[in-house]
């Protein structure tokens, strides 16, 4: 496809079609099928001759395009997503998260100058930055269901600028990342191994989530976590073929984790009431 999104085929460079459609192909197929372009031809018509198998649900007859498993997972994607979001949006209100505000990141390890700091040196400060942007709009729920990869991996949610970073360090050196922390019934704490048979404890596989707001920034009203837009958007990023996500990778929450947080968030129960749902013993 060219820069202005028209197609254009890779073997006479024709505008308007691409080379599973290219008439000089088939053309020259048809004058003799044992030519160089005849033999690219009729490799063209062997794949389209193969039965699809669908990568999503691995199924033959349909694509991952036409998948209904996967049109009904992206929907519940969407009911999850916005509950969990809207749960997160009500504790970043009541942490007083947002733009401006002062964070402090007790375990981060840092440039300080040429040196880089760790939480074990003598000489440690423990950083302290400013929010300088609307956290954890790229973010999905799977960050809140026990064992999925996003849950585990300690993906991105605030990033904040050092205060005291030297002017003339660049920006990654001035900046520290920092995923959400484990929140009781919005992001578990407990969970199960990879080999799925030794519980495991979040806080000691990721780093710097242990993390605070020392001082409230622009309260705001997070809409734009719950927005259409960003739930159409990571919803798709999430499902798209080069994600890898398949019918047997899909989670959704258990009847416990789904009713408290619809309760946290329709005002029923405080955030202290909350608790993490049980870690299967299978």
């Amino acid at each position: 496809m060219s820069y202005n999104g028209t197609v254009r085929c890779g073997n006479c460079y024709t505008s308007g079609h691409n080379k599973t459609g290219c008439p000089e192909l088939r053309k020259a197929w048809a004058e003799d099928p044992e030519s160089y372009m005849g033999r690219q031809w009729q490799r063209i018509l062997d794949r389209k001759a193969k039965p699809k198998i669908c990568s999503y649900c691995d199924t033959s007859g349909h694509t991952r395009a036409g998948c209904d498993d996967m049109k009904a997972h992206k929907a519940q994607f969407i009911i999850d997503a916005n509950l969990w979001r809207s749960a997160l949006a009500k504790w970043m209100k009541e942490s007083q998260l947002g733009i401006g505000a002062l964070v402090q990141c007790n375990d981060a390890a840092y440039h300080r100058g040429d040196t880089y700091m760790y939480p074990r040196d003598d000489n440690y400060i423990v950083p302290v930055g400013l929010v300088m942007k609307q956290p954890g709009l790229e973010i999905s729920h799977y960050a809140g269901i026990m064992n999925t990869g996003t849950w585990s991996s300690g993906e991105t949610f605030v990033i904040f600028d050092r205060i005291g970073a030297a002017a003339e360090q660049s920006g990654y050196r001035k900046s520290i990342s920092v995923p959400l922390p484990s929140i009781p019934g919005i992001v578990p704490r407990l969970g199960k191994g990879w080999y799925n048979t030794e519980s495991m404890d979040r806080n000691d596989r990721i780093n710097n989530a242990d993390w605070e707001v020392v001082s409230p920034g622009q309260v705001l009203d997070n809409g734009d976590l719950t927005c259409p837009k960003q739930l159409r958007k990571i919803t798709k990023h999430h499902f798209a073929g080069p994600q890898d996500q398949t019918n047997s990778h899909f989670k959704t929450f258990g009847d416990f984790q789904r009713t408290q947080l619809q309760q946290y968030v329709n005002g029923e129960i405080e955030l202290s009431e909350m608790k993490d749902p049980e870690v299967p013993t299978e």
